[in-house]
Parts: structure tokens; sequence; C-alpha cells
């Protein structure tokens, strides 16, 4: 929750960078405090952004390579998507610099350090924060003779000219992923980063401050080197930037972890937060219906009242009635990995089902069949019946007596039809009638019924010689068709 807060003040103070009317001087009075909202908030959105990307991507931090793989496809999805959704809010053409399509190319550049641990990822934010800022400036200086931002066409505004380079806000991100990777709940690390983000302030505007102010052309190249103004985008204002940002987001986890009535108060902020890209996409469309001049030349701060309280009730509802934002669940819904479809069955499990797509077919051609057809329910010949031979399948009438060869009769059961039948422990076995009884351990096994290793009585001559071949007279050696009848068995004995 406390991620929440920091991210709906974050989106409050774009709101009074954007509609506010600074009435007073004083920084206690009721609107002399709005000069902290120009410039700042935007940070501060890019610096929670960073968190948001530690939280998105920690069920594969830090090795699990499969998760980041997946979180990674997500990543790229969602900056395509607001990088066009930026766009069109931009095509609006109110006079907000609209932050989105920059938004994008900061995800882009922090897949690289996702990996990293958390004091890795605070060196290269470090570095960024010391180098990046004057690639920028000069490189604007030297094209167009100033450091001041400017429109142009992607991507070179959203990475260099624009009022968010992506190149050098890429350590707002990088400090939120390091924040991101830290034990946020512990109260340690609460406090650690609000004196960390005192220091970065004092450090950053002070320094910053005291080089301008003792230079002879605060206009030149030099001071637009050593601005702390808003959006001046110099090391010293990033530094500075960054350091309010920890502060307020100490101050929100403190609060919201250590002091639970304070909760339900900050209930309407943090739910502005935890929809953040639907209200601040909402209050481009605010500006948009009350015109250019309700930026420029504002009037009162009623439009500003009014957007607050109703973003307020809007967020709070629809939060405790649905969750999850909706344009938030839009694209969480648009990036989110395809899942696995289960393996279909083969053969199908019942008459009729559709056959394994995987299935072998036969040739093509007119009248060709799969070379592997469906088998229904109860096997390849059909159901067995009750009172005769099983039912006709696919396949045609099955076969009298088809027992599989490796099936053994049970303890006490009959034997199979052709199989001998086994001596029991203790119990010896009787036999079939016209069949001999099975050897005992240690003596030579005899023919048994159905035998085919046992010769067939010779065919006696008729007039004109032996029968033919295959066709056998009847006669009273002849062997009985048809199963035998099943003799009577003793019960099995117990157990031992």
């Amino acid at each position: 929750m406390g991620v929440d807060t920091a991210r709906g003040l974050a989106v409050l103070g774009m709101f009074v960078a954007h509609l506010g009317m600074e009435r007073h001087v004083g920084f206690f009075t009721p609107t002399g405090w709005f000069f902290v909202a120009d410039g700042r908030p935007s940070a501060l959105f890019a610096l929670l952004a960073g968190v948001g990307l530690a939280f998105m991507t920690r069920r594969g931090y830090p090795d699990d390579l499969v998760e980041l793989r997946v979180q990674r496809t997500r990543i790229i999805k969602r900056s395509a998507i607001l990088f066009v959704f930026g766009w069109f809010l931009t095509f609006l053409l109110t006079p907000v610099a609209v932050i989105l399509p920059s938004y994008a190319f900061l995800f882009l550049l922090a897949l690289p350090f996702l990996r990293l641990r958390p004091t890795a990822v605070f060196a290269w934010a470090g570095a960024a924060v010391l180098v990046m800022p004057q690639v920028v400036l000069l490189t604007r200086w030297a094209l167009f003779s100033s450091t001041e931002p400017r429109f142009d066409v992607p991507p070179i505004g959203e990475l260099l000219t624009g009022y968010y380079p992506a190149l050098s806000w890429t350590a707002y991100l990088l400090v939120g992923l390091g924040v991101g990777r830290l034990p946020m709940q512990r109260i340690k690390v609460q406090v650690a980063l609000i004196c960390a983000g005192v220091s970065a302030a004092a450090v950053g505007y002070g320094a910053g401050y005291v080089l301008w102010s003792g230079l002879d052309d605060q206009n030149g190249l030099a001071g637009s080197l050593t601005s702390v103004e808003a959006h001046s985008g110099t090391t010293f204002e990033m530094a500075g930037n960054i350091g309010v940002g920890l502060v307020v987001l100490g101050l929100c986890l403190l609060v919201t972890t250590q002091v639970k009535a304070l909760r339900v108060l900050l209930t309407p902020i943090s739910a502005t937060g935890a929809m953040s890209l639907t209200v601040y996409s909402l209050h481009i469309v605010y500006i948009r219906i009350l015109g250019d001049d309700a930026v420029w030349y504002p009037q009162s701060n009623w439009p500003l009242i009014a957007l607050i309280l109703g973003t307020f009730v809007f967020a709070t509802v629809w939060q405790l009635t649905l969750g999850r934002g909706p344009l938030e669940r839009l694209i969480n819904r648009m990036i989110r990995p395809r899942q696995p479809q289960p393996p279909q069955q083969w053969p199908p499990a019942g008459p009729g089902g559709p056959a394994w797509s995987g299935a072998p077919t036969g040739p093509r051609g007119p009248g060709a069949q799969p070379a592997h057809a469906p088998v229904p329910a109860g096997g390849p010949y059909g159901p067995p019946g009750t009172n005769g031979p099983a039912a006709a399948g696919p396949y045609g009438q099955a076969p009298q007596h088809q027992t599989p060869q490796h099936q053994t009769p049970q303890y006490g059961a009959p034997p199979l039809p052709g199989q001998p039948a086994q001596p029991q422990y203790g119990f010896p076995v009787q036999p079939r009638s016209g069949q001999a009884a099975p050897p005992q351990y240690g003596q030579a096994a005899r023919p048994q019924y159905g035998d085919q290793s046992r010769p067939a009585p010779a065919a006696p001559a008729g007039p004109t010689g032996p029968s033919p071949s295959g066709q056998q007279p009847p006669s009273s050696q002849q062997w009985p068709s048809g199963p035998p009848p099943v003799p009577t068995y003793p019960p099995a004995p117990p157990p031992r």
C-alpha cells in the first residue's frame, strides 16, 4: 500500500503542475508550495515505475532464466502498448508533455539490469546520474545551440530531446529497481530510504545552486549544466529529484506499515496510485475538454479541486467494487503469457470422439481412410456381450476366446482356455475331461489339451485313398471342439 500511496501522490502532483494556480508566495500558504510539483512528480513517477518493474520480475529474480524470459517478453509487450497509447494521448494536442512514450523506452533500457543485485543496480544508477545528463545536454547544445527540451519525432524525442529523455531518466528507473529488490517492509530499510533521500536532495540541490549562483554567465552552457530548475535535466537536478522521491517513498512505507489507522484515511490516495495509468489518461482527456487556457492561463483552482475530488471518488469506488483499474486490467490481459494447452487424449475416451490432432493419416485421395481410426470405448471389437460372443466393432467380429497370452489365472481360479493348469500349493488340480493330469515338479511334461505340438491322428483311407488334406471324418478319436467344461475347484486356502 505504501508504494501505491507514493504513486498516488505523484499523480496528484502532476495534477497540480498542470492545472494549479499559484496565488501565494510563502511555502506554508495554501498555494505557495505548488512549485514543489514542478518536475518532481514525473521523476517520482519514473522512480516508482522501477519499483513496479522489480515487483513484476521478482518471481524469476535472479536465476530463474525461464521465468525472466517470460517477464522480458511481457515488458516488451507493455512497452509497445504504452508507446502507442502515449502517442494517442499526444494526438489530443493538449499542452501537456505526455510521459508514456518515454516510459516505453525506459522499460526497454532496463532489461539488461533485471538480474543484477541491488548494490550493482545502485552503482549503475549513480553512473547514469553522473554521465548521461552531460551526454544529453551537450548533444542538444551541439545540435540546437540550446539545452532546452523540445518536441521531436520518435525515437529522438523520447531518448534525447524531449522533456523526459530516456537516456538520462534511466537513472530514476534504476534507483527504483534497486529499491524494489530491498525488503521494503522493514523499518530499517524505510528509515534508510528517508535518510538517503534527505542527503541526496541536500547535496544535489545545494551543490547545484552554489555552482550556478557563482557563474558570471548563468544563461550559457555552464549555467545549463549546473541549473536545478525543473526539467533542466542536469546531474544536480536529477540527484535532488531522486532524493525527494526516496523521502516520499520511505515516508509512505513507514506510515502505512507502522500506523494502521492511517490506511483508511489514505485509501483514496492509494486507490489513485493503484490505477495511475487510468487516472493519468483521464486527466489528459479532462484537460482537452477544458482547453489550453486552463493550463497556460488558469483563472482559479476550482478545475484542479474538481479533478482531485472526482479522481478520489472514482478510484475508491472502483477499487472497492471491481479491484484493478480498467486500463491496468486491459494491459495485463494483453501481455499475459499464453497458457500451454493440455495434450489431447489418444485414443479418444468414448465412441464418436474427435481423433487426436497428431494422428497419422493414410494416403490422400478420394475415399482414403485414415491409417489409425479412433478406437471407441470397449476396445477395437466393441464392448463385450453378456450372453454370447463380443459385439462387432469397427474392425469386425471379435474372435472367440481372444485372450492375451501373457495373462495368467488368479490364485484359486480355473485356468484360461489354451493354457495348462497350474498346480496350487498343497491342493492337486483335478484334470479335465479327456485331459491328463498336469505334471508334478520333476516330471516330464505331457501334451496338454490344445497343445499344437501333438500330432493329429492319421486320416483313415477311403475307397479311393486317403481323405483330402485338412478334412477329417467323424471319429471317436478326434479331439473335442470348443472349450471344455470348467471343473469345480476347492476353495482357496487362507493366507499364511
